[in-house]
Parts: C-alpha cells; structure tokens; sequence
C-alpha cells in the first residue's frame, strides 16, 4: 500500500518587500543628486572664486603700472626715511579699483621705495590681490670721474675713501676712483687707484699707472640728462641777508670779490652764474646739505671752498637749465683745497680743476680737465647720495601670499 506525502507550501508572504526597496533606492540616488548638485555648486564657487582672484590681481598689476607711469614726484620727493604716502582706492573701466601706498625704505641716502598695491574687484564675490614693486634711485656719482667727451688727467693722482667710514688719509686710501670718457682719454704721468674705462681711444703718454683696469673702446654709456632749475626759467635765487652781504643782487650774477665770504645758509640756491677771485671764500657750516644750482659758468680763480664737515655729499654744484647763451663755452673752473668737498653735475659743461690743490668728492662732465700736481679724491659716499634719477627695480614685483 502506497503512502503518499502531502506537499508542504510556505505560508510567508513577500508582498510588503517592493515598497522598502523603491523608497531606499529613491533615497539613495536623492542623496546622490544633490551631492551632485552640491558639488557642481562648489565647483562653480570655486571656479568664480579662481576668476575673482585673478581679475583682482590683474588689477593689482594695472594700478601698479599706473602708479609707476603717474609717479607723484613732489610728494614722494618731500617723504622722509619710514614715512608713507597712501595715494587712496582708484577706479579702473571695468569697476575694479586699487589702492597704492608708497613707503620710503632706506635710511637717509639713496632712495628705495616698496609699492604696495592691493586690488579688488566690486560685489559680494570679489577678490582681492595685494602686490609689491621697488623703486629705487640711480646713483649719480659711482664713479670718481666721468667725462661724456674726454677726460684729460695729466700729473695728478686719484684714489678714493669713504666719509661715512673714516676722514681722508693717505695710508689708508682705497682704490676706488675709476674713470671713464663716453668718448676719449688722456692719460699723461698720473697715477689712477682704480679702473680707466673709454668708448673710445684711450692715449697712454709719459708711463701714466692704472691700478685696476684699463679699457679702451668700452660700451658707450647712456648721457646723463639734464636736470631743470628749482625755480622758473629766468628766475634766480632772491636776495636773503647772506647773499646781500656779499652784494647780491637777485640777478642772478655772483660775484663774490677779493675778502668776500658767502656763508651758505639755505638749502638750495639757483644762479645764472658764479665767480669768486682774490682770496674769496664759500663756507658751509657743519651738518648741513646745500645744492648750488648753476645755469651757465663758474670760475673760482683765487677763491676757496670751505666745507667745515668734510662730507662731499654735503655741498653739490649742479648744472641746471639751457645755458642763456648756447654758443658761449659754459666753463667751469673749479679750485680745490683742504677743505674743498663737494660733487659736481654738469654733464653738459667744459669743468678745469685749478690748481695744484686736492679735491674731494667727484665730478660728471662733458669735458674734463686736471693738471699740475692736483689730488683728487673720490668720496665713495656720494655713490649712496640721494639721486634726482629714480627707475623701476628689475624682478622686483611680488605677490603677497594668501590674498
């Protein structure tokens, strides 16, 4: 007899399992789009952010070259070493704006200025850039002698020292007094503590000695330039008690004779021309810096510079304006002496040290003459002087980090 099995179903039911799984999955790929949507937001934030930050730092960069191109020369002239000059926010065309402050760096000499430029760029998602450019100023006197025709030294003897180290002697001179002619030389039995460099032909005549080296049709330099008077064309110094106690006029005309002492006082005075004769003297008290502008000739046959601190970067000549005779010879005559410190710029003129008398400091000239037994000593300070001259400082530009 067949028994038969009875067949077992299951009882559980999978109705409910379809639900749960929709919903998790709707869920699940809700979460993904809008992660997808979060971060096509942050991309595109960050993608503004990116776009902000270098429209802000092209803006920096174009306020800094118009800061460089509209330098304000009066108010940066009149800043003092540690003081600042904020030229306030400027607007460009295309709404960002910028905001430049010059500081002044150096200590008191050649002039070195940091450009801090910051730039930003207008609403709620605007960056900001902030960066740096130097300006700083070209020495004028680093050389002991620089003629843009000729130079033409013959019997005297030029080293060098530094005022700011230690007063001039002879022991202890340095070898710093080089020479160079934008055009030719003339080296005759002298004796030159430092380079002799010409764009021309350089004459060695009579056993002259260079210490450093001599270097004939060198590359020419760029002219020095012409720098404007202080006061306007046709316009002199005015009559002030030490100039009216030699005579002065307010003319223009200098003329300090036999027994006449002019002692400077003013920082700046402007004249058509100077002669000192007999035994005339121009003092310059201690401590105090005076320029003396020159627009046509000085002789100083006779006379004596006496510049009591014995700091050439303290007392200037300088050659300014357009001669009001082109065709006259403008000479320059200069005497020197124990106390005779001082630089001189005329790069246009014909200058003659007189004499067998030393000098100290240096000169820029078109034409330069020395003779006799005259020694010339260069002031290697005067290569950290002030200068009229300023220019962009190469791979200086920077950008300030994290802005």
């Amino acid at each position: 007899m067949n028994t038969k099995q009875p067949t077992v179903h299951s009882t559980s039911r999978r109705d409910g399992f379809v639900l749960p799984s929709v919903v998790f999955s709707v869920a699940v790929m809700s979460i993904v789009v809008v992660a997808a949507l979060s971060t096509s937001s942050d991309e595109r934030r960050a993608s503004r952010a990116v776009r902000e930050s270098t429209l802000a730092e092209y803006v920096a960069e174009a306020g800094l070259r118009q800061t460089y191109g509209n330098w304000p020369v009066a108010p940066v002239k009149a800043l003092n070493p540690g003081d600042s000059l904020d030229l306030g926010w400027q607007t460009l065309p295309n709404s960002g704006k910028y905001r430049a402050v010059i500081h002044r760096v150096d200590k008191g000499g050649l002039q070195e200025y940091n450009v801090v430029v910051q730039g930003r760029r207008t609403g709620p998602n605007g960056g900001v850039s902030s960066i740096l450019g130097v300006v700083g100023g070209i020495p004028l006197f680093n050389r002991a002698v620089y003629g843009g025709q000729l130079v033409w030294i013959q019997n005297a003897t030029l080293d060098s020292y530094d005022s700011d180290v230690a007063a001039y002697n002879a022991l202890t001179a340095g070898k710093e007094a080089d020479v160079f002619s934008n055009g030719t030389m003339t080296l005759q039995k002298t004796t030159i503590n430092g380079d002799a460099g010409a764009a021309g032909a350089i004459t060695l005549n009579n056993s002259p000695v260079v210490t450093g080296i001599t270097t004939p049709n060198a590359p020419a330099e760029t002219p020095y330039d012409n720098i404007p008077c202080a006061l306007p064309t046709g316009t002199y110094s005015p009559v002030t008690p030490e100039l009216a106690a030699v005579g002065y006029t307010g003319n223009g005309v200098l003329n300090l004779a036999s027994g006449q002492t002019l002692n400077l006082t003013g920082a700046q005075y402007v004249f058509k021309s100077v002669q000192m004769t007999g035994t005339s003297k121009i003092t310059l008290p201690l401590g105090v810096h005076v320029d003396v502008q020159v627009q046509d000739s000085i002789y100083m046959a006779g006379g004596t510079l006496v510049n009591t601190g014995h700091k050439a970067t303290d007392l200037s000549f300088t050659q300014c304006g357009t001669p009001t005779n082109p065709a006259k010879t403008n000479y320059w005559g200069l005497t020197g002496g124990a106390d005779a410190y001082f630089s001189v710029y005329a790069p246009n003129n014909v200058v003659y040290a007189l004499g067998n008398s030393a000098f100290y400091g240096a000169v820029i000239s078109s034409i330069f003459y020395i003779t006799g037994s005259a020694q010339f000593h260069y002031d290697e300070a005067l290569a950290r002087a002030a200068s009229p001259k300023l220019e962009v400082q190469k791979a200086t530009w920077t950008q300030f980090p994290g802005n």
